[in-house]
């Protein structure tokens, strides 16, 4: 059986550039309707004063709070999670013939939403409101994101499209972990289509922009 392997870093430049991304991310997030205010920043750092600040101004904030140890904590919590739940998303995905990747980067931060990811490998997870199993959560959900965003690409499937199958996956593969997302509208006719097309991913995503 294919293997995920992971790795875990944090770092204060990382921070920065994380807040760095949040910056230039703001509008996208009011267009996407993501609630800014729950945007988790430096002390005294709004949404607001964030878009004004310079980068020289947002690395002293970053120094001023970053601290090893709180990372460190949650390192050791993952690392005796983790693995057995990428075995079982490597087995599942194999099995709708989806390639497996075989390392991801797992981002640790204090900072912006609950997750994100970059292609091709690198899972971002925010430590400030999630512990143990709700940090596994949310490296699952951004390590399905990795794997089905090639086909996201190749469909041309929207923000909340894609967040639909990206829940309709997890749920399939942990159900005993999964959370339902809020979502800003209906999107009942994503989940139907995703429900009877499943396995079928190229199916689904070909059939939600049809519908769209």
């Amino acid at each position: 059986m294919q293997k995920i392997n992971f790795k875990i870093i944090f770092s204060e430049e990382s921070e920065l550039q994380r807040i760095l991304w949040t910056k230039g991310r703001l509008e996208w997030y009011t267009n996407h309707n993501y609630n800014v205010s729950k945007l988790i920043l430096p002390k005294d750092v709004t949404p607001e004063k964030l878009a004004a600040l310079s980068e020289e101004e947002i690395s002293e904030a970053v120094k001023k709070e970053f601290d090893p140890t709180i990372y460190q904590k949650h390192v050791q919590s993952i690392d005796s999670l983790l693995q057995k739940y990428l075995d079982i998303l490597a087995e599942k995905f194999s099995a709708i013939d989806i390639e497996v990747l075989p390392n991801i980067e797992i981002r640790l931060t204090r900072y912006g939403m609950a997750g994100s990811y970059n292609i091709p490998n690198v899972a971002i997870v925010n430590i400030s409101n999630f512990y143990d199993v709700g940090l596994i959560r949310n490296i699952l959900h951004e390590s399905i994101h990795l794997h089905v965003q090639p086909l996201i690409y190749k469909y041309g499937v929207d923000q909340w499209q894609k967040e639909v199958i990206v829940d309709g996956l997890f749920e399939k593969f942990f159900p005993d972990l999964f959370k339902k997302q809020t979502y800003p509208s209906d999107m009942s006719v994503v989940q139907n289509i995703f429900n009877s097309q499943y396995p079928n991913l190229d199916s689904i995503m070909s059939n939600v922009i049809i519908s769209s």
